[in-house]
């Protein structure tokens, strides 16, 4: 069976740093093709929350056939999928590397604190993994003194410990190779999108200029639920409409009557990320050495 449809391209990091917007918009480049779902997890640890008992490696590549579909006549040049968990998976540390396409992994890095911070409230307020009622010092203490779970969800748990990215990413080097790596900085891509993608564009083999005129809009922004029993009842329903234009469509509705943009961290929050940030002089230290990634609030 032929396997030309799987992708070139894989966005494996991190989360909250950009990536659902990313892979959006190398997907609308016309020769590039983007998977169904942003994320499909093909590749997760069947131990987390994320493995897909029915879609998996574990099944066979044929089973993530039905994410790529491909169009009539000309092969995009890229093919792009984008789980940012696939930084810390096992799974997806054996099978990528080795799979036939040899695709290059992009992997989009954001300052510990301030990812730790977003992740904090995406999974509180987008989401129902951390409790609405748990402010952001009783997160990081539960993640410190391993007193919660948050649901199974392991990218809550393990916040702390997934910020330290340069462990995470040697492993990938040994196993990609530099030539087929590149690890970017979050603040680049906020600072200048055109320029960021172009660049993308530019490593994978994409005609730069299409981003000359594009639009840069964001995806999976995290918002603030202006009443928490609908939000509640949005996350109970939401997987269950197929991705497509009438998910969308709803999705735009609900944003409209139930969320707002968020406040931005208190005083309070403020002094715990400053806090935080020096926490991880060290591992950053580690990861400009290697890679050559030093953040804005590094000095």
């Amino acid at each position: 069976m032929s396997l030309d449809w799987l992708p070139n391209l894989i966005i494996a990091g991190a989360p909250k740093a950009g990536t659902s917007s990313l892979h959006r918009w190398l997907a609308d480049h016309p020769d590039a093709l983007g998977s169904r779902e942003k994320e499909t997890y093909f590749f997760a640890d069947p131990d987390t929350h994320m493995f897909r008992p029915t879609a998996h490696v574990g099944l066979g590549l044929d089973t993530w056939r039905d994410q790529f579909p491909m169009p009539t006549g000309q092969k995009p040049r890229v093919i792009v999928e984008a789980t940012p968990a696939y930084l810390y998976a096992r799974v997806a540390l054996s099978q990528i590397p080795r799979l036939p396409s040899q695709p290059k992994c992009l992997f989009v890095l954001r300052e510990p604190a301030a990812q730790i911070y977003s992740l904090f409230t995406y999974f509180r307020d987008n989401w129902s993994w951390i409790p609405p009622e748990m402010g952001f010092a009783d997160y990081l203490a539960a993640c410190r003194a391993k007193t919660h779970d948050f649901g199974g969800n392991e990218l809550a748990a393990r916040a702390l410990t997934y910020a330290r990215y340069a462990d995470f990413l040697g492993p990938w080097l040994a196993a990609l190779g530099p030539a087929r790596m590149r690890v970017v900085a979050f603040d680049d891509l906020c600072a200048d999108p055109r320029a960021f993608t172009q660049g993308v564009a530019d490593w994978v083999g994409l005609d730069r200029r299409f981003y000359d005129d594009y639009r840069f809009t964001a995806d999976n922004e995290t918002y603030a639920p202006r009443n928490r029993t609908l939000q509640g009842l949005n996350v109970a329903l939401r997987g269950l409409v197929p991705q497509g234009a009438v998910r969308d469509g709803l999705r735009r509705i609900y944003h409209r009557a139930n969320t707002r943009r968020p406040n931005g961290p208190t005083p309070v929050d403020a002094a715990l990320i400053a806090e935080l940030r020096q926490s991880f002089t060290e591992p950053n230290a580690r990861l400009f050495a290697s890679f050559g990634i030093r953040f804005a609030t590094d000095g």
